[in-house]
């Protein structure tokens, strides 16, 4: 008889729930997505890349069913040449024997006249190929005596259901003069998704737009650093416009409401610093650049107001951006209010704007 066994407290991700994450629930990352794919949807997925990934294709086919020859997907060139797509939706990783098995299929029908010998031949396999089958692949040499000291045993019986297939004569005569074994290649998961995202229109279709949620910011160390000195400086000089006994970070512990502040704003640049990050580790170049243009834009014409002193502008500055929503930008969903008033802050530090006149 079993004894109940009280479970514990389930562990609770110590990351900010993000905007992103309250909408969608946890992020699927497009390995895991690809993962998810059907047997149809995997043939459809590697159809899709071959017909974009490479422009000279004249045309790319299907081939369905049990006659497919050791072809899954055909894809021409202009010349008439051709290439092949194999795919295999097998659980695990592809082994040797899978791999010369398909390799004899194609050496046997354009052997036999039904097509010539592709000029490249890609295993797109969703669980990729175990590491045997990669170091046969790399030496082509070692591929070619693998596929002949194994033909008895891993293909003369499954090339065909209708008889047996030696390999002597003829047939062993254009596997050794005929067929080039370094057109046998795979392409990886990664690889394929990569590929899928840079040359074909479906990407969102199969992996939405959502690939990643943001790590959690990254908190301001205890010391000033090098790359805060210019809006630091500038902060104290708007603190200075109404406080002229302030002039430097040492001056705030006289001040608990300035050095309050100053500590918020230390956070807030280094939160829209970690966000600078997450952008140029996940989304295309120039996406969070063009976010600082958009953070100027909105914020210029209340710069360039009349204000009585560099403390209000500042005030004024800090409270209007927090209103705006951003929504037309891909990071909209990853920011918050803390990286907007960074993001100000980085500005500044870059000297696109002052608070002082």
């Amino acid at each position: 008889m079993e004894l109940e066994q009280e479970i514990p407290t389930p562990r609770i991700d110590s990351t900010p729930l993000s905007a992103v994450a309250a909408l969608s629930g946890e992020t699927i990352s497009p390995l895991k997505r690809l993962q998810q794919m059907d047997e149809d949807d995997w043939e459809d997925f590697t159809c899709e890349l071959a017909t974009y990934w490479k422009t000279q294709y004249k045309r790319v086919n299907r081939v369905g069913g049990s006659g497919d020859m050791g072809r899954d997907v055909i894809a021409y060139t202009p010349d008439g040449d051709w290439e092949c797509f194999q795919c295999k939706y097998y659980s695990t990783p592809l082994n040797l024997t899978d791999i010369l098995l398909e390799i004899g299929k194609i050496c046997y029908y354009s052997y036999k006249g039904h097509f010539s010998m592709p000029v490249q031949y890609y295993f797109v396999a969703k669980k990729g190929l175990n590491g045997v089958s990669l170091n046969a692949l790399k030496d082509s040499n070692k591929l070619k005596n693998e596929l002949i000291s194994g033909w008895d045993k891993k293909c003369k019986a499954k090339i065909t259901t209708t008889k047996k297939v030696e390999l002597n004569g003829e047939l062993l005569k254009f596997i050794e003069e005929n067929v080039d074994f370094t057109i046998f290649d795979q392409i990886p998961e990664l690889k394929l998704i990569e590929l899928h995202k840079k040359y074909t229109p479906y990407y969102i279709r199969r992996f939405g737009s959502v690939e990643f949620d943001r790590p959690s910011p990254t908190l301001p160390p205890s010391d000033i650093q090098q790359n805060e000195l210019n809006y630091i400086e500038e902060l104290l000089k708007a603190i200075g416009t109404i406080e002229n006994k302030v002039s430097s970070i040492a001056d705030l512990n006289e001040f608990p409401e300035f050095l309050t502040e100053l500590k918020s704003a230390r956070k807030n640049f280094y939160s829209a610093e970690s966000l600078e990050r997450f952008s140029r580790d996940s989304m295309p170049p120039d996406t969070y650049d063009n976010l600082l243009e958009d953070c100027y834009e909105s914020i210029s014409s209340l710069v360039l107001m009349v204000h009585e002193n560099g403390w209000d502008r500042y005030l004024s500055v800090s409270n209007h951006i927090t209103q705006v929503p951003f929504t037309a930008h891909p990071l909209n969903l990853y920011m918050s209010i803390r990286d907007k008033k960074g993001a100000c802050h980085q500005l500044v530090n870059k000297g696109t704007m002052k608070w002082n006149k």
